[in-house]
């Protein structure tokens, strides 16, 4: 199946409002898709998550050699076929990956020689597709890094040249946790004037060029109904401050107004700071800059899979150490399909300083 031209409606992707989104830090992209592109949308997503399970299921974990990779073995508890089972259905619920083993299979891929991932009749790309899921559907790999639309959509929040950081399925399942309130950093952390909790002393108005936007697809929507829905902070992204990026993520909202918030200021507005559920409609987008605290509920038990993609794409870090590939790209997989990919992708899963020109 070839690209599909019209994934998204021009008149939303002109709509943005940029000042908004600098001064309250991010934006909902309402209804963007089309209808057949939140169909595509939606169906990849499914069947990802189909072929990420039965990766989890099929594949006899006891057999790889991880010692051999300098990675702990599988513990034996959690690859019995009820435990496996229960680590299906949604992101995030992996719990029986042992420390080391999702970041092996992003810098070297799981392959042999001896047992490797078990796949169903498609090629075993040495990851799981939660964690890359370019990698195993054309359209989301295309959508991610080529098509013109997207690419124009990411544009708009980002400028002209931006790098992936980063692409994860967030499938909620029924009753999921979601996650608590956290931020993030540019890159590896070195650059933030704040530490994970951070103080008042570094309100600006002055917006960060050098930054990493998460875009959030939610093809099917997301609001507070059958849960997961997105919340956020507007404005304290101009704090700078990476809200527990690297610690324990335990606040909820209350935590939040108790703790946190108090004494904080929109610098615009100057009125308090205040958290805001996003209700998100099927076939939209929201993107979000990555200093802004946010958070996503839990999903109702009996609800269906809320299904969404994380794409975060970031400005080019221009003191980062030349590399072919992004550091959110993994390396074995470009090399394998380097004569498949694009100009256009290339530009998009190159280096922040590429050792190849680009076009």
């Amino acid at each position: 199946m070839g690209r599909l031209k019209s994934l998204l409606k021009p008149e939303v992707v002109a709509a943005v409002d940029r000042e908004f989104f600098e001064s309250e830090g991010y934006w909902i992209w309402e209804g963007v898709l089309t209808q057949e592109g939140r169909a595509r949308w939606t169906k990849s997503l499914q069947k990802l998550q189909r072929m990420n399970d039965e990766i989890v299921v099929d594949t006899d974990w006891t057999s790889i050699d991880f010692e051999r990779r300098g990675l702990p073995s599988a513990d034996p508890d959690k690859v019995t076929p009820e435990f496996l089972a229960a680590c299906c259905g949604g992101s995030e619920q992996m719990k029986f990956l042992q420390p080391g083993w999702r970041v092996y299979m992003h810098d070297h891929g799981l392959f042999g020689p001896g047992p490797e991932l078990v796949t169903r009749g498609y090629p075993s790309q040495g990851l799981m597709p939660e964690y890359f899921p370019g990698a195993y559907d054309a359209f989301i790999l295309d959508a991610v890094t080529a098509h013109p639309q997207m690419m124009e959509l990411f544009q708009k929040v980002l400028g002209e040249r931006f790098v992936i950081d980063h692409c994860l399925m967030l499938n909620r399942a029924p009753g999921s946790g979601g996650r608590h309130w956290h931020g993030h950093p540019y890159r590896d952390g070195s650059r933030e004037v704040e530490d994970p909790i951070g103080t008042n002393a570094s309100l600006t108005r002055e917006f960060l060029r050098e930054q990493c936007v998460r875009t959030l697809c939610y093809p099917e929507g997301a609001d507070d109904e059958d849960g997961g829905d997105f919340a956020v902070i507007p404005g304290a992204h101009l704090y700078r401050i990476p809200f527990k990026w690297s610690t324990d993520r335990p606040d909820h909202d209350d935590d939040m107004r108790a703790g946190w918030l108090r004494g904080k200021i929109h610098a615009f507005t100057g009125e308090p700071l205040k958290i805001v559920r996003l209700s998100i409609p099927p076939g939209s987008m929201v993107s979000f800059v990555h200093h802004i605290p946010h958070h996503v509920g839990s999903r109702k038990p009996g609800a269906p899979v809320r299904w969404g993609l994380l794409m975060a794409n970031r400005t080019p870090d221009h003191d980062a150490d030349p590399t072919r590939w992004s550091s959110g790209v993994p390396a074995h997989w470009a090399q394998r399909n380097a004569a498949q990919i694009s100009e256009v992708a290339r530009r998009v899963l190159a280096g922040d300083n590429p050792t190849d020109p680009l076009q």
